[in-house]
């Protein structure tokens, strides 16, 4: 594994259990509330493994904090300019799908928005994806591709240009099962 790699996990597990020390949490009770077992939450926290996109997001979305915030560095902010350099950012790759997960962080104090990219691999589907905070609205533009939107019964198909903003506290997907290349998503996540 690389250093960058190492120091995202390391990252990861410490947000991981920092938050959920914070919360008074046990293992089992993150476990019931995300729906990811105990042992490999405890995995994650002692960086035995690495998680999924989609283990991340459940986290994330049981912990109360965006997945942004817990790969965020916790150095404390004492500048107004907050650069994070192309081979410093985290991104994650989801094991099952391919579809990778690009942060353009970091998330500032008080900010609620997080800004990402999200590329969706031809012939596979991304997620599902738990619901975040009522009232949480994901902000969209298809830079390239084509990709079907799914967010509980609704369903839309965008193409290249297209954009669009859906409230995300239902859990959601991303379909490219018949695209035949890779779907490049923005998306901007502003919570309430």
């Amino acid at each position: 594994m690389s250093t960058k790699a190492d120091n995202i996990s390391a990252r990861l597990a410490q947000a991981i259990k920092r938050r959920r020390v914070e919360l008074r949490l046990t293992l089992r009770d993150l476990a019931l509330r995300s729906g990811v077992s105990a042992s490999m939450i405890s995995d994650i926290e002692r960086e035995a493994k690495s998680p999924t996109i989609s283990t991340l997001d459940a986290l994330a979305q049981a912990l109360g904090v965006p997945m942004s915030a817990l790969a965020d560095s916790a150095a404390p902010w004492a500048k107004r300019i907050h650069v994070v350099r192309a081979a410093e950012r985290p991104n994650l790759v989801d094991i099952k799908s391919g579809a990778k997960r690009d942060n353009f962080g970091p998330k500032l104090p008080g900010s609620k928005v997080e800004f990402l990219s999200y590329v969706v691999p031809p012939r596979k589907m991304a997620g599902p994806f738990a619901a975040h905070a009522r009232g949480t609205i994901e902000h969209m533009y298809l830079a390239a591709g084509r990709i079907t939107v799914v967010f509980g019964d609704e369903t839309v198909t965008l193409r290249t240009g297209d954009s669009c903003s859906c409230f995300a506290d239902i859990a959601h997907r991303f379909d490219n099962r018949e695209g035949k290349v890779g779907a490049f998503l923005y998306i901007v996540v502003e919570e309430p």
